[in-house]
């Protein structure tokens, strides 16, 4: 949404803004087919810790410098936001010109007039200090010495979800990971702790639309576009506070729809009459781990006993295929826990006879939650505990479930990416420059830390 919204956002404003997907290279636009290294300013959306090496292997092979004491003015200003900039911004700071900490909109407006001054000055340190001078912008060679931050930076994660502010998708098509879906956003920030999820800690309070101020322009927007549902974009589907209000509306608009996030003790009736009316039958749940009393203690205070009721009632509705999210390695876990993961599967399917997908990953400490300190296992101990739960999947016999494992060599590169300071986002942009595999010895996660205590 916030790629949607940011597009939106300066094509409104004037800006010949095109975008790019992954594809291999060259690198040409899907809005004119317009060649990567072609455009003045670059930005990129960075989600996920393994998108800052795609990032700078993309800009290295457009022919573009990566470290920006060695970009002159007749190369690009290379910007980047998305999700991991509200939670480590120092992992892209070796490369990028500026980078937008936390909620961007409001502030892209006064970027892009900082940039088209650029144009006509061409003075990029310049450049650098009128966008330092925005308090939500961390301008790398600016407000870092020696790769330590200087100045006051903040991360932004105070923007309302108001009246006037993008709601919705800026396009759809089929050829999307959506397909013909409106995607919808209700709410931010989320009121639980659990204690290794990012959202409480680095992306704000909770923030909610009012159904009041969505369902005017909703009803318009379905007026004016073909599409067959729409998707509720939110943290938590079920703690919206007018969900079953927002389900009627779109029931009488003869649409269905899809949750980004389900808890299953929040897990409604409605929600399951509305989901397998849009021809779904299969829901997505993350018990992260069949230790009831250790679930408790990182803050999904739900019971075994309520996750097969609610999986009971899903069946009742025709949802016959599950998605069970776990994690292995979590602090307090013992290697019985990650076995029982077998008999909880058992008991849902002796229970509701639903077929299941687990997918299996391990717990990665992240900066800003409850357990960004606790310890993250190598990659022999995640072999061993995925040793364990494969052979008691293999005793299953009928209907196994499908058991899907995250990679231990790609589980270990996501840590240490998601606490990469300035140091390391260096070494990796030399080693993309180079050709050669980042390995990175020791984590510098204190070091890093400090730092980022100084942006939240």
């Amino acid at each position: 949404m916030g790629v949607h919204y940011i597009f939106r956002t300066l094509w409104e404003s004037g800006v010949a803004v095109e975008r790019f997907f992954a594809t291999p290279y060259p690198y040409r636009s899907v809005d004119a087919d317009t060649m990567l290294e072609r455009f003045s300013v670059i930005t990129a959306g960075i989600s996920y810790e393994g998108d800052i090496e795609t990032f700078f292997s993309w800009l290295h092979e457009a022919g573009i410098p990566l470290l920006p004491e060695e970009r002159g003015d007749s190369f690009p200003v290379i910007g980047a936001g998305g999700a991991l900039t509200y939670i480590n911004p120092l992992a892209l700071s070796a490369v990028c010109d500026f980078i937008v900490l936390g909620d961007a909109l409001d502030v892209m407006k006064e970027i892009a007039g900082v940039i088209r001054a650029y144009g006509a000055h061409g003075d990029r340190k310049r450049l650098w200090t009128e966008l330092a001078d925005l308090p939500s912008v961390l301008v790398p060679p600016v407000d870092l010495n020696n790769g330590k931050l200087r100045g006051k930076k903040k991360i932004d994660v105070s923007q309302p979800l108001s009246a006037d502010y993008p709601m919705c998708s800026a396009w759809v098509t089929p050829e999307s990971a959506f397909g013909d879906t409106l995607l919808l956003e209700l709410q931010r920030g989320c009121v639980r702790n659990c204690s290794y999820c990012t959202l409480p800690g680095c992306f704000g309070k909770m923030r909610q639309r009012k159904l009041p101020e969505i369902e005017a322009p909703l009803r318009s927007l379905l007026e004016k576009i073909e599409v067959e549902q729409v998707g509720l974009v939110t943290p938590e589907a079920g703690d919206y506070y007018a969900l079953d209000e927002l389900l009627d509306l779109l029931q009488e608009e003869g649409k269905g729809v899809s949750f980004a996030s389900l808890r299953v003790d929040r897990l409604s009736e409605k929600m399951l009459e509305a989901l397998t009316s849009s021809g779904r039958h299969s829901v997505t749940i993350a018990p992260e781990t069949a230790n009831e009393e250790l679930r408790f203690s990182f803050g999904k205070k739900f019971t075994d006993e309520l996750i097969f009721e609610k999986l009971e009632l899903a069946r009742s509705f025709g949802v016959d295929q599950v998605k069970l999210y776990f994690m292995i390695g979590l602090p307090g876990e013992e290697d019985e826990d990650v076995a029982a993961i077998a008999d909880f599967c058992r008991r849902i399917v002796e229970r509701t006879d639903q077929n299941l997908i687990v997918s299996v990953g391990p717990f990665v400490p992240k900066p800003g939650t409850v357990w960004q300190n606790e310890t993250f296992l190598s990659q022999a101990e995640i072999r061993k505990k995925y040793d364990i739960l494969g052979k008691e999947i293999r005793k299953f016999g009928r209907k196994a479930p499908q058991l899907r494992l995250t990679s231990a060599k790609e589980a270990e590169r996501e840590f240490q990416l998601a606490w990469a300071g300035y140091q390391e986002s260096l070494l990796l942009a030399k080693n993309v420059e180079n050709g050669k595999k980042t390995r990175f010895v020791g984590s510098s996660r204190n070091e890093t830390l400090l730092e980022l205590n100084c942006l939240y």
